[in-house]
């Protein structure tokens, strides 16, 4: 009776899983208002992509006296006024809007679908506020990055101990520093083959996670979750590298976003936790079913990294990015 609970609870995971198999990073857009010497304003729009992969049509509304041709602005008074972007879905969508004036003072924002409109001229608040919930979304949209977390928990058996502290602290270091190299250009790896090789680790912690059989992941999880860590910041670098932030407010978004990032992982592994706690307290004492359940979870996130794996290796072999 245990295995077929656990059977038929892998194919109910499994049927979810494949509904979102294909689901990208939630990546924020960006508006960029460059100010030019002959008085013209260079328009730079890069919508967002949302967690299926789809890319948003947005409605940018100048402020009044100002008109668009393609690319450039014009605007009779200066660039000031009332601002607004509107077509963003759901509450977890952003837009960066930067304004670089001709001196070199650069203003950002950080719209939102609730908060679509923005004030140039009027000095914009300082706050870390958004960029932490652009990590905390980039994380919990990132199906590859939760995957890889939970497949370590499940390699470890979930097992609140120092090896998972070192496991998660040394998974922490490494994607917090290719992240800021990255984004601050000191490496740079096209996104094609880091988001096979993020599908390839999930692939292999799941296979690990099957068995009980002394390898290195199992001897040394913080090496392996370390070096792992560092292909994931490379694409954790994505969703601030298109971005194309100006190089002064790069530093503040790096290290609010990164903070974000830290927060949603935190989350992942707490929920994981404490579900498995809940369950080896409740149903774990009825019916032996926790080896069932461990094995049908692995099954699923190999199957969903297989299918990653196999569609970005296509889409790196086509050469479409």
């Amino acid at each position: 009776m245990t295995r077929g609970f656990a059977i038929l609870l892998g194919i109910a995971l499994a049927v979810g899983g494949a509904r979102i198999a294909a689901a990208h990073d939630l990546r924020p857009g960006v508006l960029s208002l460059v100010e030019r010497a002959d008085g013209e304003i260079a328009l730079r729009l890069i919508p967002p992509v949302d967690s299926r992969g789809d890319v948003v049509e947005l409605v940018v509304e100048l402020p009044p006296g100002c008109s668009r041709t393609d690319a450039i602005v014009r605007c009779e008074r200066g660039l000031a006024g009332d601002l607004a972007v509107s077509g963003m879905r759901g509450d977890a969508m952003r837009i960066v809007v930067t304004v670089q004036r001709e001196g070199g003072d650069t203003s950002e924002w950080i719209l939102s679908a609730s908060s679509p409109r923005i004030t140039i001229g009027r000095t914009p608040p300082r706050t870390a506020l958004p960029w932490i919930l652009i990590g905390i979304e980039h994380i919990l949209g990132g199906l590859d990055h939760v995957a890889f977390v939970i497949g370590l928990l499940l390699v470890l058996q979930i097992a609140v101990d120092r090896r998972l502290l070192l496991t998660i602290t040394a998974f922490t270091l490494a994607h917090s520093l290719t992240l800021a190299l990255a984004v601050l250009d000191v490496i740079a790896i096209p996104s094609a083959p880091v988001e096979a090789c993020i599908a390839a680790s999930v692939l292999l912690v799941a296979r690990e996670a099957t068995h009980s059989g002394a390898t290195a992941i199992r001897r040394w999880p913080w090496l392996v979750a370390g070096a792992f860590g560092l292909i994931h910041g490379l694409g954790f670098a994505s969703a601030l590298g298109e971005i194309g932030l100006p190089r002064t407010a790069l530093a503040w978004s790096l290290v609010w976003f990164n903070v974000g990032v830290e927060l949603g992982q935190l989350a992942v592994v707490v929920s994981v936790v404490a579900v498995a706690w809940i369950g080896r307290r409740s149903i774990g004492k009825r019916w032996n079913i926790g080896p069932h359940v461990h094995r049908a979870v692995c099954y699923v996130l190999g199957a969903l990294a297989a299918w990653w794996l196999l569609a970005r290796v296509v889409e790196l072999a086509c050469g479409s990015r």
